[in-house]
């Protein structure tokens, strides 16, 4: 381990990727879900990421709102090497990547100040002076009404993997190789442990859960997310109040969780949990005591330096402008939902319109809840419901500031050089920036090729896309998470074909409405 990364992974670069509940327009609803008045800022907020990685989901927030600006900021050289050297490549001008360890921050005073700062998988993984140097930074940085995003490790949901973590971290000191080959090395022992009967470590199927939060990233991949997860020195879950308390001293006040159905209790906790919260006073305490009954493992925090709770009428007024946008095909939008309280079923009669009406083209939430099918329907959701469930649930995007998509060269520009990586097979996916929503989607492989080739003028038909992709696509492109291996060039081109016709289908119609081609 380095001795200026202070025991965080650094002989591996961190995975690149998009993370919607990071974006602005994710952020204001999470406000206004809770009822709290999100910062009055339109499309030409300041917004600064920290701990940017390789820079993507600031990336994307530049190019999909071109009259923000963005600062990103990162310890390791590299990360930001990459992260500059793709801004420049898409002509990107509103983003700046900065190379600043957390104590460099706290003494910099000359990037000005924001609306949204957010900080994705650091706050668990640092030291604590490191947390102090952060909440030194947010105290001076974010504007009066303005919001930090924190995501980390959380308390008590994590008690009985520490042991576990704790084995692979000493196990993977004594390996070899960089990160990502000792991680594998350490799990490998931790497995042996395992089975020769450690009563501490549980069975296997804690360790299988832990391998699970590799999420689907596969081989090479795999590996450096784990080592980037379960390596680094300083790694602690912590407990929100203890969050809370810290962040407090930078004015800053817990407003709501950005993972949206998190802020829905019926969804989270049982009646007689319910019950019981409800003897506990707001504040820190209640909401760790959630992470107790729900036994929730991670956390998305969004803090207000000045919390104002809005009125409802007030908070249904902002939320009436806010667009929805369908983010799946309608056929696979789903009712049926897994939630910590067991399994939730949306009424079909309330939710049936309302993804029909999506389906056919994006709606604000005044229009949703105004359908005509929805009138005098006892218990027809609210805009709060339909919001927090359909954008919860990644169901749908948000569109912040209404359904008009103006013409966005700048992400149109960046969105081609984004897929450039696909294209050469330097990467699986791409990450591409959606101007009606001032987000972005992530695309799979073929997806993304389907993209270059239409970028490039080629015909939105079956034919002249099978025909620009014959022969050009590897095998192993179809051969995802849980995807069955190609059985030969039969099987590829016939797949290739069903996989073109799904794009046509399901995709072409989102990116366009999205502004993303």
């Amino acid at each position: 381990m380095s001795l200026w990364s202070d025991g965080y992974v650094s002989d591996v670069e961190y995975l690149p990727g998009l993370y919607l509940e990071q974006t602005p327009g994710h952020l204001l609803l999470a406000c206004l879900v809770n009822g709290i008045a999100p910062p009055a800022c339109g499309d030409d907020f300041r917004y600064c990421e920290l701990g940017c990685g390789q820079g993507v989901t600031a990336a994307v927030i530049a190019a999909a709102n071109p009259r923000a600006r963005v600062v990103a900021m990162d310890f390791n050289p590299a990360h930001i090497a990459r992260a500059r050297h793709a801004a420049a490549d898409a002509g990107l001008t509103n983003v700046e990547f900065l190379e600043l360890s957390f104590a460099d921050l706290a003494g910099e005073t000359a990037i000005g100040d924001f609306d949204m700062v957010s900080a994705h998988g650091v706050w668990s993984w640092i030291a604590h002076k490191d947390r102090l140097d952060i909440a030194a930074f947010l105290a001076r940085a974010i504007r009066p009404g303005g919001l930090a995003a924190i995501s980390y490790n959380a308390m008590p949901g994590w008690t009985a993997m520490i042991p576990l973590q704790r084995l692979l971290l000493e196990q993977a000191r004594l390996g070899q190789g960089r990160s990502d080959q000792r991680v594998l090395q350490g799990l490998a022992f931790v497995r042996r442990m395992q089975e020769a009967g450690s009563g501490v470590l549980g069975d296997g199927a804690l360790l299988d859960k832990l391998l699970a939060k590799g999420g689907k990233a596969p081989g090479e991949d795999r590996a450096v997310y784990l080592a980037h997860e379960y390596l680094n020195e300083n790694w602690q879950p912590l407990y929100h109040a203890d969050t809370a308390r810290l962040l407090a001293d930078a004015k800053l006040t817990y407003a709501g969780s950005a993972t949206l159905t998190d802020n829905f209790s019926d969804l989270q906790l049982k009646p007689a949990q319910r019950a019981l919260l409800a003897e506990v006073p707001a504040g820190p305490q209640r909401e760790t005591m959630k992470d107790y009954l729900s036994s929730r493992p991670f956390r998305r925090d969004v803090f207000v330096r000045g919390a104002r709770v809005l009125p409802d009428r007030e908070r249904d007024r902002q939320l009436a402008g806010i667009g929805l946008a369908l983010a799946v095909p309608r056929p696979e939008a789903r009712l049926d939902l897994d939630v910590p309280a067991g399994k939730a079923t949306l009424p079909e009669h309330h939710y049936r319109p309302i993804l029909d009406a999506l389906a056919e083209r994006p709606h604000t939430l005044a229009d949703l809840a105004g359908l005509p099918a929805l009138r005098d329907l006892a218990g027809a959701p609210s805009m709060v419901e339909i919001a927090g469930i359909l954008v919860g649930t990644g169901q749908a995007l948000p569109l912040p500031w209404g359904l008009d998509v103006a013409p966005a060269p700048a992400a149109r520009a960046y969105n081609r050089a984004a897929v450039e990586p696909v294209v050469h097979r330097h990467a699986a996916t791409a990450s591409l920036a959606a101007p009606g929503s001032g987000s972005g989607v992530t695309l799979t492989t073929l997806e993304a090729l389907v993209y270059a080739a239409l970028a490039d003028g080629v015909p939105a038909e079956n034919g002249a896309l099978l025909a620009h992709l014959d022969g050009t696509l590897p095998p192993d492109a179809l051969t995802g998470d849980g995807a069955r291996p190609v059985d030969g060039p039969e099987d590829l081109r016939r797949r290739v074909a069903e996989g073109v016709a799904w794009c046509l289908t399901h995709r072409l119609p989102l990116w366009r409405r999205l502004g993303i081609l």
